[in-house]
């Protein structure tokens, strides 16, 4: 089942540090009490505060040949200039010096601890975005802080003026100023021949102006190229011409017809014809002499055709003038394609002549842009060493006056309120400490005790959901509502694990009253009597829900539930008739209850376990009569207790067949071993677990007896159970 869903953190310690508050509240009161005694016991200390400032007056130029204006400008302070004069008043020679010791001696063991508690108690912090630098001191009077300070700053200035540039920087830089100026003669001197020599007066002008040059003459040159190929390419046409051109062309042509060739031709034709009409009329027409004459016609005939095509004629011829005039143009193109030939060769070595100059030109600018270079790096060096000559001899001056980048804007000045201690803060964070502390050791301590307070633990425990909670209805207002809940949970639990109808219409519809064995009628008009038939069903395995179901042929029979707790005093009475009422009042259930405990005393006076029941109204539901009510029979002897629940078997068949539902209500395991002996009776256990009674020994013998039977385990119910937390609180958080 899914009652309860696993608690979350805020709620395991809310509720650890309610329950356990004892520890708690006596863990602050610990902490609390050693903090406030420690403050008391605490020597005052008082602080000297005093203020530095990082003006970078006199900002040094890095050595560079970068231009003037390029140079780091007075006023603009670094973070690492700051960082410097942090890391100064806070070094060991300042310290040293500030106690009258030399910065440069060897420190005795008394020296180191005085040492190190001053820079102990020196603070030294550099304000954010700001040139300011904060220094403070803690020492036992204002006055001996303040002095102390004072001794410092003064050390401070003192290692400041000894780190400062040597006095022999001018000099050097003098020096270097004089052999830069003669390196920048001699390279002037080596620029000024080489231009000589190869005859450069501007080189990058020069090389402009020639590869203008070369690129006009290359321009020439192509469009000689291009005429040279249009003459060429005209000369060849006029060529072609000429050779297709006759020296000579007709002048006069006349015609003259074949009329005498035809006239003969046509006659011969005739007679041809006269002679084939005559051989037709002697011979046929396949005959020899017949088809000679067909072929002489065909002959003669295309004789007279080909005549008539081919007259005769008479042609005249004179000089052409075409070729004269092509043979005039062809002279005259071969006359210009070798001017142009000439004029070709002639700019090719014009444009051979400017490259060779051109390469030249570049293969002199290497070494003289290296010469230039060489002469500007002299000038830029000659400018930077004198620069750094005149500011070393302007900082030579500033230092013998003791002007530095930092000054003093805040001499010390000490508060007459002591800084250490802070009650006030060292009672808040007392107080977060202990409780903190407390609710780790409230979260421990319920953690690892082994008792039971929360369903949670309860299912760490048995290995299975807990199926229902009931709280302590002293506890709380609204507990015995919220209790009616949780008693249909095990309702639908048990009807769930033992198949029954969910809606409890498997009870029989009716009652009749039954007789004892002695034959008197029970207390309340019903009581159980058991036929020796029935009695020898006692020692079978099967259930008695079916048993009962097969007697009453196949009607419906109710089922029988064992309530069982490890410890006496852990509620299962309560919880057995408060259940019964609810499947009662909420399902229309017959139920009946049966205090075991009572039934065993009337079995062990009586040697019988016969039993009567009756209807009590205030629970809704049948109680086991009293032990006056139970009525007697003559005891049989030699019957024991290890057959009661034997004997009562049959007639917890016979009782299903009358009730939906028969809750015993079982003495614990601590008071009797009645509950293990019920499996013959019941169809399923539920265990009863009292919040903050039962631990988890008590829980493991409680498992173990259930694991000895073969009657199957409905749950864990937790009874009892106190909600630590308030209940305006528990609704805030949870």
């Amino acid at each position: 089942m899914n009652s309860y869903a696993p608690p979350k953190m805020r709620q395991i310690v809310t509720e650890a540090v309610f329950r356990r508050r004892r520890i708690f509240l006596f863990t602050i009161y610990i902490v609390v009490g050693a903090v406030l005694l420690l403050t008391l016991l605490m020597h005052r200390k008082y602080q000297a505060e005093a203020k530095l400032m990082v003006q970078n007056l006199r900002a040094q130029a890095p050595l560079t040949t970068s231009p003037a204006e390029h140079l780091v400008q007075a006023n603009d302070v670094s973070t690492t200039e700051i960082n410097n004069e942090v890391d100064l008043l806070t070094s060991t020679g300042v310290a040293r010096r500030a106690l009258g010791l030399d910065p440069q001696g060897t420190s005795t063991r008394d020296e180191e601890k005085s040492i190190s508690t001053l820079e102990r108690h020196l603070k030294v912090d550099p304000v954010h975005q700001s040139s300011v630098i904060d220094i403070s001191l803690i020492d036992n009077s204002p006055e001996e802080a303040r002095d102390q300070l004072q001794k410092i700053i003064d050390a401070y200035f003192a290692d400041r003026g000894d780190a400062a540039r040597s006095s022999g920087a001018a000099e050097f830089f003098d020096q270097q100023v004089k052999e830069k100026a003669r390196q920048l003669d001699e390279d002037q001197q080596e620029l000024t021949q080489f231009e000589v020599d190869h005859q450069i007066s501007d080189l990058e002008d020069q090389i402009k102006l020639q590869t203008q040059r070369v690129g006009g003459l290359q321009d020439q040159l192509s469009q000689a190229d291009a005429m040279l190929a249009r003459q060429q390419s005209s000369r060849a046409a006029q060529q072609r011409e000429l050779d297709k051109t006759p020296q000579r062309s007709r002048t006069t042509v006349r015609t003259i017809t074949n009329q005498y060739s035809q006239e003969r031709l046509n006659t011969e034709l005739v007679d041809l014809e006269n002679r084939r009409t005559e051989l037709l009329k002697r011979y046929p027409a396949t005959d020899r002499q017949v088809l000679e004459i067909d072929e002489k016609i065909e002959t003669t005939k295309d004789a007279v055709q080909a005549a008539a095509k081919n007259p005769a004629g008479e042609t005249a011829t004179d000089v052409n003038p075409v070729y004269q005039q092509l043979s005039s143009a062809m002279a005259t193109s071969t006359a210009e394609v070798s001017g142009t030939v000439a004029a070709r060769a002639q700019l090719g070595e014009q444009v051979k002549n400017a490259k060779a100059r051109l390469d030249e030109l570049e293969q002199a600018t290497t070494e003289y842009n290296g010469l230039k270079r060489k002469l500007a790096q002299a000038q830029d060096d000659y400018k930077v060493y004198a620069q750094k000559r005149d500011e070393a001899r302007i900082s030579d001056a500033l230092d013998k006056a003791k002007m530095f980048d930092v000054a003093l804007v805040q001499a010390p000045i000490a508060s007459p309120d002591p800084v250490r201690p802070k009650p006030v803060l060292y009672l808040a964070a007392g107080l977060a400490f202990a409780i903190l502390l407390g609710t780790l050791l409230a979260v421990y301590a319920d953690t690892s005790t082994e008792q039971v307070y929360s369903p949670a633990r309860l299912d760490e425990l048995t290995g299975m959901r807990t199926i229902a909670t009931f709280a302590d209805e002293d506890d709380h207002d609204g507990a015995k509502d919220g209790n009616g809940v949780e008693y249909r949970r095990v309702l639908v639990a048990i009807r769930g694990g033992l198949g029954a109808d969910q809606d409890g219409s498997g009870a029989s519809a009716h009652f009749a009253p039954v007789a004892s064995v002695d034959g008197s009628e029970g207390a309340s008009g019903w009581a159980a009597a058991i036929a020796p038939a029935q009695r020898r069903t006692a020692n079978a395995t099967a259930s008695g829900h079916d048993e009962a179901v097969a007697l009453g042929k196949g009607k419906p029979a109710g089922y029988a539930v064992a309530f069982l707790s490890a410890l006496s005093g852990e509620g299962t009475s309560y919880v057995v008739r408060n259940l019964a009422t609810e499947a009662s009042r909420q399902a229309s259930s017959r139920v009946a209850i049966m205090d075991m405990g009572k039934l065993l005393k009337h079995f062990e006076a009586e040697e019988d376990v016969s039993f009567g029941l009756k209807y009590d109204s205030s629970k809704l539901c049948w109680v086991l009569a009293t032990n006056g009510e139970l009525g007697s029979r003559p005891r049989q002897r030699g019957a024991t207790q290890g057959q009661f629940s034997a004997r009562l078997r049959p007639l917890m068949i016979e009782a299903r067949r009358e009730f939906d539902f028969i809750f015993l209500d079982c003495p614990s395991l601590q008071a009797s071993t009645l509950a293990s002996e019920l499996a013959l009776c019941i169809d399923g256990y539920v265990g009863v677990v009292a919040a903050g009674q039962s631990r988890k020994q008590n829980l493991e013998q409680l498992q173990a007896m259930f694991g000895s039977t073969r009657v199957p385990l409905l749950g864990y119910v937790l009874n009892r159970r106190r909600y630590a937390v308030p209940g305006w609180l528990h609704k805030l958080l949870f």
